[in-house]
């Protein structure tokens, strides 16, 4: 692995990072997890891909790890802290032009891209998996950007920072922001299980992906999009946020299906969730949840990208980062 020479700045960023994990962790409610009692997904999946784009995917991968480590409570929730430390890992090298190893550089959207993709087969690796195929569209769209826009992430990411923050003048479009806001809150309520058993508007939960989609869109662009640079930043940071979240989903979704039976009990999500909503077996279950998945990681990749944007441009501008300190990740 190419040799990171580490600052004081460098395991300040880590120190605070972790800790800001912790706190979210302890103190912030999260999202439950269906079978799994007293364990939730906690909004720092939010923070964890921006910890790879700020200090790398190798001192990210440990923050977010060290962070979930401090407050879990339970051998699973030990396991699941490694799903944050890989949203960190596949965020940081999406915005690394390179990475190198004993003498060997790899392109880093490359290694995302590898990531994401053994994740993507350790699904279908699964019993699980296997009967519910369709199950990954979420992460194989993820691995649809990497492999379409690969350097072009970095590339956008690496803009002259200076010049975004000192010339441009930030300029909130309302015509765009509040379309978005109306557009994801009617994916919100059209991804509701329930209008699958209305008949004629069975299919709607499933309209529900592309319009959290070009909510999360409007919304972002018009925060953002005051000028070129800033644009092309939240560009790169809402792509990489999202490979890096739903990195983060696959890999707790195969923790989830390798426990099932040692830490959680299977008669506990039949007898509170497979018999309640009439499902045959935990595919169908799986499959059934594709709406409000979707909706739960477009969510927490708004979040990322408003936050990670606005977090990186007042880093800059405090001069915590440079350029001579970007380049020494790549």
């Amino acid at each position: 692995m190419n040799q990171v020479k580490l600052s004081s700045r460098d395991v300040a960023f880590m120190a605070v990072f972790a800790a800001l994990s912790a706190v979210v962790c302890k103190f912030i409610p999260g999202i439950p997890i269906i079978g799994v009692p007293e364990a939730s997904i906690k909004f720092d999946a939010a923070l964890a891909p921006i910890y790879g784009l700020v200090i790398g995917p190798y001192l990210g991968f440990l923050a977010a790890l060290f962070g979930g480590l401090i407050v879990a409570g339970s051998f699973f929730s030990v396991l699941t802290s490694f799903c944050t430390a890989f949203s960190a890992l596949v965020a940081g090298l999406l915005v690394r032009e390179n990475c190198s190893f004993r003498g060997y550089t790899v392109r880093g959207w490359v290694l995302a891209a590898l990531v994401l993709g053994l994740l993507i087969l350790g699904w279908y690796g699964t019993w699980v998996g296997q009967q519910a195929p369709l199950y990954p569209v979420l992460h194989l769209f993820g691995l649809f950007i990497i492999l379409t826009f690969r350097g072009r992430i970095a590339t956008y990411f690496k803009g002259d920072k200076g010049k975004i923050v000192n010339e441009e003048k930030w300029v909130v479009k309302p015509y765009y922001v509040m379309p978005g806001i109306l557009a994801v809150f009617s994916a919100y309520i059209i991804s509701k299980p329930y209008w699958l058993d209305l008949g004629w508007t069975g299919f709607l939960p499933y309209l529900s992906l592309p319009l959290y989609f070009l909510g999360g869109i409007a919304i972002i662009y018009g925060i953002f999009g005051g000028g070129e640079g800033r644009r092309k930043i939240a560009f790169a940071v809402g792509l990489s946020s999202y490979c890096g979240i739903i990195a983060d989903h696959m890999l707790g979704n195969i923790i989830f299906i390798s426990v099932i039976n040692i830490l959680i009990p299977l008669e506990v999500i039949q007898e509170y969730f497979l018999e309640p909503l009439g499902l045959p077996g935990i595919p169908s279950l799986f499959m059934y949840m594709i709406p409000i998945s979707a909706a739960e990681r477009f969510l927490i990749t708004a979040i990322a990208t408003i936050f990670g944007v606005c977090l990186i441009l007042a880093l800059y501008r405090g001069g915590l980062l440079s350029q001579d300190r970007r380049r020494r990740y790549k």
